[in-house]
């Protein structure tokens, strides 16, 4: 049953009520959830256990180029509104989406904020319904992986930090996340634009000035 029964999964700290069979990361593809969760740890150093685990989502997170949404809406709003989108194309179960998918194996939608999204039909029991962010549609940011993860982290650690650290970074890029520290913060212009994106200045101005998409290279 597609829109049945709501459930509760916890995300970190957050607890988000999805329905099955949706499948969304939020680490990878929103903004404004991440800000939120580095705000948490700003707020609650002590929590190590949740340091760990943020730690981990981030850590996954693939390494090469990845869309990141910096529109308003929640991740229970995008679904809120992607379901719409399916239940007016008749959409019910996996085998009405795979048939509605059909060989080109995605299908884009256009949500109320103008933002595109990438449905596919996914390989988790339950979870058959993935969604991520289209590129180059407005509200969405295009920026390089292992960028994204540095900053992150290293925000996490160093709330504060305005500017490029590069001390702070190559710590966590070699502590935490397995990567090699950089030789001059300045040349790597794909890190410094991720920890722009983080600034707290562009909470709500980014999308702003992406009205029709970003790529932060």
């Amino acid at each position: 049953m597609l829109f049945g029964i709501y459930l509760e999964f916890t995300i970190l700290m957050s607890t988000v009520s999805i329905p099955p069979p949706y499948r969304f990361n939020p680490w990878k593809h929103h903004l404004h959830w991440v800000l939120d969760r580095l705000q948490y740890h700003q707020d609650n150093p002590e929590d190590l256990t949740r340091q760990g685990e943020t730690i981990e989502n981030i850590k996954a997170i693939n390494s090469n180029y990845l869309d990141i949404y910096a529109g308003s809406l929640t991740p229970e709003q995008l679904i809120r509104d992607i379901g719409d989108k399916l239940r007016e194309s008749g959409i019910s179960d996996r085998c009405s989406l795979s048939g509605w998918i059909g060989r080109k194996g995605f299908k884009l939608v256009t949500l109320p904020d103008r933002s595109g999204w990438v449905l596919r039909e996914g390989t988790e029991e339950g979870f058959y319904i993935h969604f991520h962010p289209a590129r180059n549609t407005p509200q969405v940011i295009r920026i390089h992986g292992n960028s994204w993860k540095s900053v992150v982290v290293a925000r996490m650690f160093n709330p504060g930090m305005a500017d490029a650290n590069l001390s702070a970074i190559n710590e966590v890029r070699v502590k935490y996340l397995d990567l090699s520290p950089i030789k001059n913060i300045f040349e790597s212009q794909r890190l410094l634009k991720a920890l722009e994106l983080l600034q707290t200045n562009h909470r709500r101005t980014m999308a702003e000035e992406c009205p029709f998409g970003c790529q932060l290279k």
